[in-house]
């Protein structure tokens, strides 16, 4: 394995990243792996700069045919290696262990490495690991570093698509942290990403962010108020080249209406819930 002093984490099936009792089911498992290799993975395979690595953070109780799968991805990509982990408390011990072992796979610069986050659904611009790495310098130790600017794609029609651009500070797309050797922590364990900018200085990168997929029917992974774009899918395929990213395929998407009253209403209440909880 070729150390790297950029190191990414997406966590595709350790108990981290589910709770749905029907997640191993295949029909869901193959939805989630089409979108990974066409979105997900291909923004990686499309990076300028190649000279990092990915930890595909798995379950150790995902089923035997799907590790065989991870296993030929990760030998088609050098750059990618899959970890498993067991199903512990969410985010314990074997996790923390997992995230933090990345510093054996980490070639430090100036006694410094750079680490970040994806979700298994979204994507980067090609020139992301590239930008990354001007933050490889001692004076941005203990900084987080987020490219804010997030395109948000829903497909609502066979060939149509919806667009919309926010600015989200704080959000998971790329959202990385640079450390030390001396000190290593990783964005994986810096707590909740909405406030990480309370314990930590910040850098807001201008320029494009990342892209989030609009997937299914989890409310909270939805489009906003706000103005929508719609695209047929050549002029969506213009918009990717000329903003960066590669040329994705967005039909491995399910068609998903908007919902715009519902779950604005749903995403209203559960912002109060959660500043209830924080209160008490």
């Amino acid at each position: 394995m070729t150390k790297a002093p950029i190191v990414g984490f997406i966590r595709y099936s350790c108990r981290a990243s589910f709770t749905r009792n029907d997640f191993f089911h295949p029909k869901y498992m193959d939805y989630r792996l089409g979108i990974f290799k066409k979105i997900t993975l291909k923004s990686f395979q499309e990076q300028s700069d190649m000279d990092f690595n990915l930890l595909l953070l798995h379950s150790e109780s995902l089923p035997q045919n799907y590790k065989d799968i991870f296993q030929k991805i990760e030998e088609e990509n050098t750059f990618l290696h899959n970890v498993y982990i067991p199903d512990s408390d969410l985010e314990g011990n074997d996790y923390i262990n997992a995230v933090e072992g990345s510093i054996n796979i980490t070639n430090f610069s100036n006694d410094m490495a750079i680490n970040f986050r994806i979700d298994n659904d979204d994507a980067i611009p090609a020139d992301y690991i590239g930008k990354l790495k001007y933050f490889l310098k001692p004076e941005f130790d203990g900084f987080v570093i987020s490219f804010p600017n997030v395109t948000i794609i829903q497909r609502n029609k066979n060939n149509n698509f919806l667009r919309q651009e926010k600015y989200f500070p704080s959000n998971s797309i790329g959202l990385a942290y640079v450390t030390n050797k001396l000190h290593y922590k990783t964005i994986m364990t810096l707590g909740d990403h909405g406030k990480i900018n309370q314990k930590n200085p910040m850098v807001l990168v201008p320029g494009r962010g990342g892209i989030q997929t609009i997937n299914g029917r989890n409310v909270m992974n939805s489009l906003y108020l706000g103005y929508v774009k719609s695209l047929e899918y050549d002029a969506l395929s213009i918009y990717l080249k000329e903003n960066g990213f590669s040329d994705f395929d967005f039909n491995c998407l399910n068609i998903c209406k908007r919902r715009l009253f519902v779950d604005t209403v749903i995403k209203t209440k559960n912002f109060i819930k959660s500043r209830i909880v924080e209160k008490d």
